[in-house]
């Protein structure tokens, strides 16, 4: 009797979870669409801004937002994390990127800024130098405002060479199955020359040319960690969904053969209380 009563309530345990991993897996697919939707029209703007920034930094001599020379050794990461578990090895592997990228460099010259509740406690156990003392949320809602209270202080602190190189650490979507750890350098800006193109400036200026391309470079930084934020989401809620799913699937194969053992176990006890009625009459 023991015996069915602990059955029955794994079986009624492990089909509550299994419906709740099925619901997560509905929900990720569901924000799925928006989050390519976003990443797809990231990436048209991307391609026509990239456009317009490579042109005016061509024609732009010793410019320090290009200048990768003498600069400082102090390099700060932005690590991009999910708030939330269950999205298998997203999280992981990236850190584990993190810190094979920065396992031959002095600590002291390492900084971050971690976004997300994992990168948050990731730093905080490998106590490095973390430049927010909160938690920056990274919030399924992704907007360009995420780091808008620290984009002015690093640009300046930038140009000032404390930072000698800014870069994002975050997953990148390759595919539905696939999401890579990547570290993407936002400046010093890596401008892509095009053969056989003469640096020429096409554009009128209204006001200096310098307080034009300062503009730029907020922009571009902006749009730049916008668009890694969107791919990272993207990225968060395919990990998610497969997850899930092998969740899922796991959860139903631990039924059928929990459900097998329950009717056998109930068969032999039926059996029993017969052979018992039987042998009473006898």
């Amino acid at each position: 009797m023991a015996n069915l009563q602990v059955l029955k309530s794994r079986i009624v345990s492990i089909e509550k979870t299994a419906s709740i991993t099925k619901a997560m897996y509905q929900i990720a697919s569901s924000k799925l669409v928006s989050a390519q939707n976003a990443f797809t029209q990231y990436n048209q703007f991307k391609s026509a801004f990239d456009e317009v920034l490579n042109d005016v930094f061509k024609t732009t001599e010793n410019n320090i937002f290009l200048n990768k020379d003498n600069r400082s050794k102090n390099k700060l990461f932005i690590i991009i994390s999910t708030d939330r578990g269950l999205v298998g090895a997203y999280n992981q592997q990236l850190f584990k990127q993190f810190l094979d990228h920065i396992k031959d460099m002095d600590k002291n010259n390492v900084f971050v800024i971690a976004i997300g509740r994992r990168a948050f406690a990731f730093t905080n156990k490998e106590k490095l130098n973390r430049l927010n003392q909160e938690v920056i949320l990274n919030h399924d809602d992704v907007n360009e405002a995420t780091l808008g209270d620290y984009i002015d202080d690093l640009v300046e602190l930038y140009v000032n060479n404390y930072y000698g190189e800014i870069s994002v650490f975050s997953n990148k979507f390759i595919n539905s199955m696939t999401q890579k750890p990547e570290n993407e350098i936002l400046l010093p800006i890596d401008i892509k020359s095009k053969v056989n193109q003469i640096a020429h400036d096409p554009y009128f200026y209204e006001g200096s040319k310098t307080d034009t391309l300062n503009d730029l470079i907020m922009i571009y930084i902006q749009s730049r960690l916008y668009g890694l934020l969107v791919d990272a989401k993207l990225s968060e809620y395919s990990s998610r969904i497969m997850a899930m799913k092998s969740a899922t699937d796991n959860a139903n194969e631990a039924l059928e053969k929990l459900s097998l053992k329950y009717h056998q176990a109930r068969q032999h006890k039926i059996t029993n209380e017969l052979l018992d009625i039987s042998n009473s009459k006898l």
